[in-house]
């Protein structure tokens, strides 16, 4: 991974992350345990910290910048540029784009290709499509087809995939 200290502040990864060689993390970034961020993406604090929660997997080229706080159990769709909070146990579409000041409310699914527009928030249990991304239906936690249960059967191939990667030496731990 490329490291680049900014403002005085250098990015902490946990050790038990997995981060491929090409991610790009600047300034006051904070990366929780058992991550894993795909190759490509860049996390770029320039003013304000950018913290990372536990179990939360960052899918190819996305970009992660200021003002960015993301809680557990999270994934973050390939090519997504996130500038927003994400609450815990939310999956986040493929080039979904999250724009500044915007909230996601925990237990939420974003999908592919929507836009959270600036300072707007979805509530907790949504899901939430279109550009501007508006709520479409509410998230019934017991329903199977529930984001975070849907999420959790690609989790473990993730996790084998980064493993693998890591075994050949083409990531490394932080």
């Amino acid at each position: 991974m490329i490291i680049i200290p900014f403002n005085g502040k250098s990015p902490k990864v946990a050790a038990s992350a997995l981060v491929a060689d090409n991610v790009t993390l600047i300034g006051d970034v904070e990366i929780g345990e058992e991550c894993s961020i795909w190759p490509g993406v860049v996390i770029r604090s320039d003013t304000t910290p950018i913290r990372i929660g536990n179990n939360v997997h960052i899918e190819e080229n996305s970009v992660l910048h200021t003002s960015t706080h993301i809680e557990d159990n999270v994934m973050i769709g390939h090519n997504c540029t996130i500038e927003a909070f994400v609450g815990h146990d939310c999956m986040i579409g493929n080039t979904a784009a999250l724009m500044p000041l915007s909230r996601v409310g925990a237990h939420c699914a974003i999908a592919a290709g929507s836009v959270v527009l600036e300072q707007v928030e979805i509530p907790e249990y949504r899901f939430a499509v279109g550009a501007p991304a508006k709520v479409h239906s509410k998230i019934d936690p017991g329903n199977p087809k529930h984001a975070m249960r849907l999420a959790s059967t690609y989790l473990p191939t993730m996790r084998k995939v980064a493993d693998e990667y890591r075994r050949q030496g083409i990531w490394s731990r932080a």
